[in-house]
């Protein structure tokens, strides 16, 4: 990176910390820190409900799986499409009822307080976890093709995301994610516009990508040890997908913001359509990618790399913001989501001041865990590969747990909370056990497991009773 370079990443920096900063004096109450008093209207709303579910390892991991194995991973797109019934139908009307601002408030009215702060505990966990993937994803990334060390990058990235996110709240979280998915956006653009101007790329070049990679043989197969299958692509890809729009704090916290349940629906439409438009961008980039690479027998992540530093200069700076953007925008959007899950259970968050500064705290724990992750991924190696088994995966009890207390009248509460706890240790089990499952096969099992025991347990306790 050259002196324009780090002066636009810079920028970027200088944009997000004064956009919180602007809105610390906003928050003068827990409704306002959590919530920003529902006065934000659909359009920032939905783009915020997109880059916050995105994040970097999206950015990284979509791109890389097309580099590197060619397009069965376009079956996740349509989990879009699909999961807005359920989310029209069912989650949003459902949430637009309940009063405060957490998720899972709801629980301890229909079993009692312990499945409630279970709930709130395995969502902290959960986006811990996936916090620490966002940072380490993101500055592995820009380690690569700007050359500075992982740990600096880890660093600054994740103290920037928890200053802003601390001070600044709701309402700074969803205006940063609204900048920072233009800038996403227009990146993404605008190195597609000058590959193909450049005239080493034309129509002709993709579809000759697309023939030269065909869909795998047994794509259709139902085997489970097939590394991504038709059916468990999207089943998979649908059950991450729900746990994320109707069982995650982050996004049910947005859908409750909203002026009106009609304004949280034109959020969940602008959302599917502006997460589409930016994967379909980044599959033909990825195909970019391979098709100008002079060294194909690369890692996915040096091939980006080299072909982000071949760009016209500054379009690297664009590229670090991009990158900075993709990260910050699932930790800021997480560490206001934890915390006001957790404000009404820890004196630490129990008012603004208190809240902001147990905000800051969870952003260290989130950034400790990405330093913890240096070792684990060395070994992994594929960020898509980590995000699917770990991160959706635990997820699932999650989803369960809200599918339950939503809909069903037969579970009790020590079934639905010994179920989820049953399938959070599956999540974990699953993946030190079982390396060769396909990848979207965890999420199923996980999910599977925790209604599974929920039943069971249930039947017992009215067998006994």
């Amino acid at each position: 990176m050259n002196q324009l370079d780090i002066v636009i990443a810079g920028l970027y920096f200088v944009a997000v910390i004064a956009i919180g900063i602007f809105n610390s004096k906003k928050n003068r109450n827990n409704d306002q820190l959590y919530l920003a008093t529902n006065s934000i209207s659909w359009f920032p709303l939905g783009i915020s409900v997109m880059i916050s579910a995105f994040s970097a390892v999206n950015f990284v991991a979509f791109p890389s799986e097309i580099i590197k194995f060619g397009p069965a991973v376009l079956i996740s797109l349509p989990a879009f499409i699909i999961v807005l019934y359920p989310l029209f139908k069912w989650f949003i009307p459902f949430y637009r009822k309940q009063s405060g601002y957490c998720a899972y408030d709801f629980l301890e009215d229909k079993y009692d307080r312990s499945v409630k702060n279970l709930a709130n505990v395995l969502f902290v966990v959960w986006r811990l976890m996936w916090i620490a993937v966002t940072l380490y994803a993101s500055a592995k990334m820009l380690m690569v093709f700007t050359g500075f060390s992982l740990h600096i990058i880890l660093l600054v990235t994740g103290i920037t995301a928890i200053f802003y996110s601390s001070i600044g709240g709701f309402r700074a979280v969803v205006f940063t994610d609204l900048l920072q998915f233009f800038i996403l956006f227009g990146t993404i653009c605008l190195s597609l516009y000058l590959a193909v101007s450049s005239g080493y790329l034309s129509v002709d070049s993709f579809k000759g990508w697309f023939l030269a990679h065909p869909l795998p043989d047994n794509f259709f197969s139902f085997s489970p040890n097939v590394r991504i299958t038709f059916w468990s692509g999207l089943t998979g890809t649908v059950i991450a997908f729900m746990a994320r729009y109707g069982a995650d704090q982050i996004t049910v916290q947005r859908f409750m913001a909203a002026k009106t349940e009609k304004e949280a629906q034109k959020a969940a439409l602008l959302n599917a359509g502006a997460a589409l438009a930016i994967l379909t961008l980044l599959l033909f980039w990825g195909i970019t990618v391979a098709l100008t690479s002079s060294k194909p027998s690369l890692p996915p992540l040096k091939q980006m790399a080299y072909f982000i530093q071949s760009m016209p200069t500054g379009v690297a700076g664009l590229f670090a913001a991009a990158l900075l953007a993709a990260a910050m925008s699932s930790i800021d959007s997480g560490l206001n989501a934890m915390s006001a899950v957790l404000s009404d259970n820890i004196k630490m968050f129990s008012n603004v001041q208190k809240g902001k500064v147990g905000t800051f705290l969870l952003g260290i724990l989130a950034l400790f865990g990405a330093y913890a992750l240096i070792p684990i991924m060395a070994k992994e190696g594929s960020i898509f590969v980590v995000a699917n088994k770990i991160i959706h995966g635990f997820g699932a009890p999650i989803l369960s747990l809200i599918l339950l207390g939503m809909f069903s009248k037969r579970i009790s509460a020590a079934g639905v909370f010994w179920g989820t706890i049953t399938g959070a240790v599956c999540a974990v089990a699953s993946v030190i056990l079982f390396s060769n499952l396909a990848v979207h096969a965890y999420v199923i099992i996980n999910l599977i497991c925790s209604l599974a025991v929920s039943w069971l347990i249930s039947k017992c306790y009215r067998k006994a009773g």
